[in-house]
């Protein structure tokens, strides 16, 4: 039975190693998904301030052609729809997002779980050998007080 537990716990420590990697891997993946995130709202923030710096520009203008207003007014659309590709993009990332912190949650509820498991076979582990190392004393005990015995006899 000492043995078996002993290969339960060697087991188990290797699950709980193995479960580690998930939650790293889990982990990493939230850290990249939150970059993609910074990344594609920094890019949001540069178009929209393009947006407006090119209205200005065409509000300002002093000596604007129809040709002017006309090119103008095609880059706002351009960024426009590239504002729109990015905010798509953004959606999809935050979903991505909320999908990696949910693995990452599970993964580290199974470690979790691991853990627990694994402190309860050392726990058993431990009473067992406990048990074992009495069991011997009281033999050991036992053997002592029969030898006194007889040798009284």
């Amino acid at each position: 039975m000492k043995d078996d537990l002993k290969s339960n716990l060697k087991r188990l420590e290797r699950l709980f190693q193995i479960r580690q990697t998930y939650v790293s891997v889990a982990e990493a993946g939230v850290k990249t998904a939150e970059g993609e995130i910074r990344k594609l709202e920094a890019a949001e923030n540069l178009v929209a301030g393009n947006i407006e710096h090119t209205r200005a520009v065409i509000a300002y203008r002093q000596t604007a052609t129809g040709h002017d207003l006309q090119s103008g007014e095609k880059y706002i659309q351009a960024l426009q729809k590239q504002r729109e590709f990015i905010q798509q993009s953004l959606n999809n990332a935050t979903s991505n997002l909320e999908q990696r912190r949910r693995e990452w949650t599970e993964a580290m509820r199974e470690q979790k779980v691991i853990e627990n498991v694994q402190a309860r076979r050392l726990h058993q582990w431990e009473r067992a050998d406990n048990v074992n190392v009495q069991k011997q004393q009281d033999d050991a005990s036992v053997g002592r007080y029969v030898r006194t015995r007889r040798r009284h006899d």
